[in-house]
């Protein structure tokens, strides 16, 4: 078997010692690559899948391939699209398929061949040298590529990779929603350092307070070629990354709501909580778990429906996955116990009805306990409610009966007190009817009061005009009793005591003030004294003068 083969012409050979067989030419459509296999050569070296790609005119000259050392067994180097004489005998081609990276794909690439990586590496370092995008095999062997998961990925697009030497499977590109971002956890790079200090010990008495995981936001890191949690993280939108290199956790920047409630109320967080809350393409921002179910200080077991509001800042995230590793973690590890606790100890203090009337302020203690808690985690507490709690029945009902008759006693005194205001429309009623009488007698009053203020007035006037005219007859009495006395003494001087009274006497008969004769005689028969009927008769005839006397003789 000869290495030459004989081109398209006319030639003269000795068929005793040479057999021609003709061949057609070795086409490569445009959508394939052409994988080569020699059955001549050297051996593959120890250690190597392919054989080194070397000078033979893309394999059309077999006996340059061989005297410039190639290998027999598969090959590095690949045929692309055309038409090639080549020496079937020595090689065998192969056309395969182009690697084709699709819309929204990102190719995750795989060395098969090349230097054995370290273990202490996961992801292959990039090689020193230009490779074009995987597809010059012999320049990423030559720049001492590592065999395994490549750092670099291939972007949309069609390849012409050998796939003997390179394994590319196409994934979905990293899509994080609006309010959310994306921690990068990288697997590039060394494995970390272990530290020689030894672990600390367990305390004799543990601090229940302590937070979990403290020391984990230690790792945190910024450069991308080193292995760890990336410090800063990724904004919403859509990213080619190399999942095998690095894994994106999705935290969300938004509320996030945490029910305990039972499986009647909150279908649609329902509906949110049934996926895989650590799918990255898949977020869940609700949580759900059971109502809570406490017993009170007198026995009683109530069931409690929650919702607790949370929020992690961007910035944060890091810090959450490193001490949790996701969100729903988190939510395992100390939202859960932290709620399931505060509101059991909370019931175990208090009475079942206290319990439920202490409503608001049990909801405010247990906002603030779950604020300053969370707090110590880098996460935000928005909210804490309690929407629902069921109250045992039999306690419920012995309330409903006690209210039901606080509830008749109110009506009772309601009911009475409208008759007495019904009393009291009636008496104002009547009263407004009898308005016009009450007044014209208010008004009767005060005339009569005014009448008598008038003759009080007019007796006060007669009587001070009464007690002036008795003043001045009492002065005129008195200068008249003065004169007549110096009269009197001046008489008695002149013509002596006893001519004084008999002149006064006289004077007193003469103005009639002393009678000496009788007003009425009657005498008997003959002029003698009369009998009784005389002395009856007489006495009639006086009375009958006086009476018939004036008024001023009277006086």
């Amino acid at each position: 078997m000869q290495a030459d083969i004989l081109m398209p012409g006319l030639y003269y050979y000795f068929p005793i010692l040479w057999n021609v067989e003709r061949e057609t030419v070795v086409t490569i459509e445009s959508d394939h690559v052409g994988v080569v296999s020699s059955i001549g050569g050297i051996p593959i070296p120890a250690g190597r899948l392919l054989g080194d790609e070397v000078n033979s005119n893309s394999f059309q000259d077999a006996r340059l391939f061989l005297e410039n050392g190639g290998c027999k067994g598969p090959q590095i180097g690949i045929l692309k699209p055309g038409t090639y004489r080549i020496n079937t005998r020595i090689f065998s081609v192969k056309p395969m398929p182009v690697i084709a990276v699709s819309q929204g794909k990102v190719g995750i690439v795989t060395a098969l061949d090349g230097i054995p990586l370290p273990s202490r590496f996961a992801i292959a370092p990039g090689p020193s040298g230009d490779h074009s995008h995987f597809q010059n095999g012999q320049a990423f062997i030559k720049s001492l590529g590592y065999r395994g998961t490549q750092l670099e990925t291939l972007q949309p697009g069609d390849y012409y990779i050998n796939p003997l030497l390179f394994e590319v499977i196409p994934v979905d590109m990293a899509i994080i929603p609006p309010g959310n971002v994306a921690v990068i956890i990288s697997s590039v790079g060394e494995e970390l350092e272990k530290s020689p200090d030894p672990a600390p010990p367990v305390p004799a008495e543990p601090d229940l307070s302590q937070p979990v995981h403290e020391d984990a936001e230690k790792i945190l890191i910024t450069d991308k070629t080193k292995r760890g949690i990336l410090r800063d993280p990724v904004a919403p939108g859509k990213y080619n990354l190399n999942t095998a290199a690095y894994r994106a956790e999705i935290v969300p920047t938004s509320a996030v709501t945490i029910d305990w409630a039972s499986a009647e109320g909150s279908k649609e967080s329902l509906q949110f909580t049934q996926g895989n809350v650590r799918d990255n393409a898949n977020v869940a921002e609700f949580f759900k778990f059971a109502q809570l179910k406490v017993t009170s200080m007198d026995g009683f077991q109530l069931e409690v429906d929650v919702r607790l509001i949370i929020r992690i800042p961007a910035d944060d995230a890091p810090f959450v996955i490193a001490r949790f590793g996701s969100v729903y973690n988190l939510i395992e590890q100390v939202a859960h116990p932290l709620i399931d606790a505060s509101f059991r100890n909370e019931a175990g203090n208090e009475a079942a009805l206290q319990f439920v009337h202490s409503r608001t302020e049990l909801q405010t203690k247990a906002f603030e306990k779950a604020r300053d808690e969370f707090k110590k985690y880098h996460v935000e507490v928005q909210g804490l409610l309690i929407a629902y709690i069921k109250v045992d029945e039999a306690l419920l009902e012995t309330q409903t009966k006690k209210q039901i008759a606080v509830q008749q006693q109110q009506q009772y005194i309601q009911e009475a007190a409208a008759q007495e205001q019904r009393i009291a429309v009636a008496e104002k009623t009547a009263r407004a009817n009898k308005q016009g009488d009450v007044i014209a007698a208010k008004l009767s009053i005060d005339i009569a009061k005014d009448n008598a203020s008038a003759v009080r007035e007019a007796s006060y006037g007669t009587r001070d005009a009464t007690k002036a005219e008795a003043d001045g007859q009492s002065y005129a009495n008195e200068q008249v009793g003065l004169g007549t006395a110096k009269a009197y003494t001046a008489q008695k001087e002149a013509l002596g005591s006893e001519n004084v009274a008999m002149l006064n006497a006289i004077q007193k008969i003469a103005d009639g003030h002393i009678i000496i004769t009788p007003n009425v005689l009657v005498t008997g028969e003959g002029g003698q004294g009369g009998n009784i009927l005389t002395a009856y008769f007489a006495t009639l005839l006086e009375k009958q003068q006086k009476a018939s006397v004036p008024v001023e003789e009277k006086k």
